[in-house]
């Protein structure tokens, strides 16, 4: 049998090479392209209706109404210089323990939007603890300084929380936050006040 030339053999690893070469840079522009496209659709969060129920990890979230008022909805004045923002909405507990760290889960798309109070619809009260697996309807009120443009429809985020067994700091079991889930636009009426 015939053994192959120097430059056979040459012309084969060169040819091997090529290959291997190809389909390596195949394989870093697949692996680029497949991170920007996670990158890219990773941002892009789902709008959806008013209505509908949102998981957003440790609660479920409903966003049904929202509107200016120049009173809170336990009935007591807003101080002077500022309106009420106010968005009707359910709130339920998914977890097994009593909870109040809804308070950064609903936000509206304003700059410089205050901290939020809630109320419960039923008595008008403050919300303090919500109780695992009771629904309650609430009002989210952020005070917005009176001379504020507030656009016709109010965009609102939902961010969502993920239950981790272990944290990085001290490896206690919590919900932490993550993502926001989704997002939704509301109709902002006017209650007794100048928008």
């Amino acid at each position: 049998m015939k053994q192959p030339s120097r430059s056979q053999k040459a012309r084969k690893a060169f040819t091997a090479k090529l290959i291997a070469g190809i389909g390596g840079f195949a394989a870093a522009a697949l692996s680029l392209g497949l991170s920007l496209y996670q990158a890219r659709t990773a941002g892009e969060i789902a709008t959806v209706a008013p209505g509908t129920s949102v998981d957003s990890g440790q609660w479920n979230v409903t966003l049904y109404s929202a509107q200016i008022s120049s009173e809170m909805p336990d009935g007591s004045r807003i101080p002077d210089g500022k309106k009420a923002l106010v968005v009707e909405a359910a709130l339920e507990n998914i977890t097994e323990e009593s909870s109040n760290l809804y308070r950064r889960t609903i936000r509206p798309d304003l700059a410089d939007a205050p901290e939020p109070q809630f109320y419960l619809t039923r008595d008008r009260g403050t919300l303090w603890d919500l109780q695992p697996l009771m629904p309650e309807k609430i009002a989210v009120v952020w005070q917005v300084p009176a001379s504020q443009k507030l656009p016709d429809r109010l965009s609102l985020t939902i961010a969502g929380t993920t239950y981790k067994a272990k944290d990085n700091l001290y490896a206690a079991p919590g919900w932490f936050p993550a993502s926001d889930v989704a997002k939704v636009e509301l109709l902002l009426w006017q209650q007794g006040a100048a928008q």
